[in-house]
């Protein structure tokens, strides 16, 4: 049987849970009140690393931060609203948009929906207006593969400056992008000026109004030529590259792009049948690039810059340091050349006497090691120097081996861009011999054309007699392969005007090497 609480108890119980309670609310209380004091003491510092740039101050670090770095929008290019707010209303997931939108255009061109893939062309760079690849990408769509799909040459026009002014926009969003500017050149040039309307193509570009009034504030040169405009935008390219923007593509190719748009423009004056000073002015700007390209840095692999103009000189120096070494120890390399000959063994000497096809595989492995016994090199010579000679031996010796290196780089880079044709090509093409081969190669093809038979043989001929003092002045064009397949064409054009007249090639053949070169390389 339970007893009644005492009332006093009851009410000491009652008021320890008071004191209790309000102990705990005091104890929240003061614990909320840190937590508030220390929210902002932490807003100081924030504020000052976050405050936004205004025209009256720099901002806080971070914005300094943007600003030296080139990070912020105002730093990248043109601020969009619409953009802006979009990507804020995709609430972090904005990649997973992109990724959706990129696929549904994939669907729409499949499905040859223009309507709606230009929609969502514009809401992708709505959501991703700094990403170089949707802007190359989608740009490279609409001008080379939704092009296409048109029967008109007209359309397939206009399509092709969709993707054109597609880059324009990327190119407003991405001012310090240099590679968006020469893609633009890449398309104004290549896609006008190589596609198989070419004709119809840079027609139809001299003639657009539309294009040239939006491209007016970037340009400086009044001609309309679509490999002109092209270079222009390589030009534009270069410089924002030159001003400190990083250039992420390959220096090599793109720093020879102004070289290869004047080389394409004079080729394209040719084919429209334009000679005299014309083509000779366009050959002249061609070789004026060419030389700029010659001197600039460009970046390689090794971390050591080159310039592709320099491996003569490098080579010059390189004979400099070896003459030098030679005045300071006068026999020394034929010496050592002696003196590692004798060296080698009996056998080893056999293998080197032995003709490279009848060698078994023994003394082919002989063979090998003799010769890099024999390998002497300047280096090795100064370090056998005598003392007081070895250390001034050496600093010549490592200069020569680094001129050697440099102009072996330089050779190696050259040949990517097959350098040594196009420099003797722009050579070439200035000369009277070359001018009067292009004319009259272009006069026997319309001839040709025309059936004017007799008239036609005669025009190649004379061609043919201007190529043979172009090629025996230009070693380097007579030994390319490039310039013997564009003459088999031509001579293979002359031939059918010779079966058609009832005639044979001549014998001797003025351009008869050309002629055995090309018919080795078919068998």
């Amino acid at each position: 049987m339970s007893l009644p609480d005492h009332p006093q108890r009851v009410l000491s119980v009652q008021l320890g849970a008071a004191k209790t309670k309000k102990g705990f609310w005091l104890g929240l209380h003061s614990e909320t009140l840190v937590a508030l004091v220390l929210i902002a003491a932490m807003l100081v510092p924030l504020s000052a690393l976050s405050q936004p740039a205004d025209s009256s101050s720099p901002g806080g670090y971070l914005a300094r931060l943007r600003t030296q770095f080139g990070l912020s929008q105002a730093n990248l290019g043109e601020i969009d609203p619409t953009s802006e707010t979009i990507r804020l209303a995709t609430l972090g997931l904005k990649n997973i948009a992109v990724t959706l939108l990129w696929d549904r255009a994939n669907h729409y061109k499949k499905v040859e929906d223009w309507t709606n893939l230009s929609a969502t062309l514009e809401q992708m760079i709505k959501l991703q207006p700094n990403f170089y690849s949707i802007w190359d990408f989608q740009a490279h769509n609409l001008s080379y593969n939704i092009s296409v799909e048109f029967d008109d040459y007209h359309d397939r026009y206009a399509w092709v400056m969709k993707g054109i002014e597609f880059l324009r926009q990327g190119i407003a969003f991405n001012q310090r992008e240099p590679r968006l500017l020469g893609r633009m050149g890449w398309f104004i040039g290549h896609k006008i000026g190589k596609a198989d309307e070419k004709k119809q193509y840079r027609r139809l570009f001299k003639a657009d109004d539309d294009f040239h009034d939006r491209d007016r504030p970037g340009r400086t040169l009044p001609e309309r030529d679509n490999w002109l405009v092209a270079r222009e935008k390589y030009l534009g390219a270069q410089q924002l590259a030159d001003s400190g923007v990083p250039l992420r593509t390959t220096a090599l190719i793109f720093h020879g792009e102004p070289m290869m748009t004047a080389i394409n423009y004079a080729r394209s004056l040719e084919q429209d049948g334009t000679f005299g000073p014309a083509l000779r002015d366009a050959w002249t700007l061609a070789g004026d690039e060419m030389r700029r390209y010659s001197v600039r840095e460009i970046p390689t692999s090794w971390d050591v810059p080159i310039r592709l103009g320099l491996r003569e000189a490098e080579l010059t120096r390189a004979e400099q340091m070896a003459a030098e070494i030679e005045q300071l120890l006068p026999g020394q390399f034929q010496a050592l050349e002696k003196l590692q000959r004798e060296s080698l063994t009996t056998e080893q000497e056999n293998a080197l006497q032995t003709a490279a096809i009848d060698r078994t595989e023994a003394e082919q492995k002989m063979v090998a090691q003799a010769e890099a016994t024999l390998k002497v090199t300047w280096p090795m010579v100064a370090s056998a120097a005598p003392a007081d000679l070895r250390n001034a031996a050496k600093k010549l010796a490592a200069r020569y081996v680094e001129a050697e290196e440099t102009a072996e780089m330089i050779d190696r880079y050259r040949d990517i861009v097959n350098y040594n044709f196009w420099r003797a090509t722009c050579e070439a093409e200035v000369t009277e011999p070359a001018l009067r081969a292009r004319e009259t190669a272009w006069r026997a093809e319309q001839e040709f054309q025309n059936a004017q038979l007799q008239a036609a043989k005669k025009s190649y001929e004379e061609s043919f007699a201007a190529w043979r003092e172009v090629l025996d002045a230009a070693p380097v064009l007579r030994a390319d392969e490039l310039t013997a397949e564009e003459l088999a064409e031509l001579i293979a054009r002359y031939r059918m005007v010779l079966e058609q007249l009832d005639e044979k090639l001549p014998t001797p053949f003025i351009l008869q090497d050309i002629l055995d070169r090309t018919s080795t390389v078919a068998q």
